[in-house]
């Protein structure tokens, strides 16, 4: 099955953004929580942690889980007070 003209473009566009260095998701994941975080936190994005920021924002499936730390964590902020 031949892909679509969108579908060629989304993996043009994929390849395009990626980096030499870039990490994995299990890379991604192993730092996501810490991620999370700094961001909460309001610090500023150590150069380890560009490349976490740069590969959620190419994998769907990390920034889901980044969404659900961030989510978790939030929730336990709420809860302290």
């Amino acid at each position: 099955m031949p892909l679509s003209k969108q579908q060629v473009s989304s993996l043009v566009q994929l390849v395009a953004s990626t980096t030499p260095d870039e990490i994995d998701c299990d890379g991604c994941l192993d730092h996501v929580a810490e991620f999370a975080e700094t961001q909460l936190a309001g610090l500023p994005i150590e150069s380890a942690m560009a490349e976490v920021q740069n590969h959620l924002a190419n994998c769907h499936c990390c920034q889901l889980e980044f969404e659900t730390f961030l989510k978790a964590l939030s929730g336990m902020d709420e809860s302290s007070e």
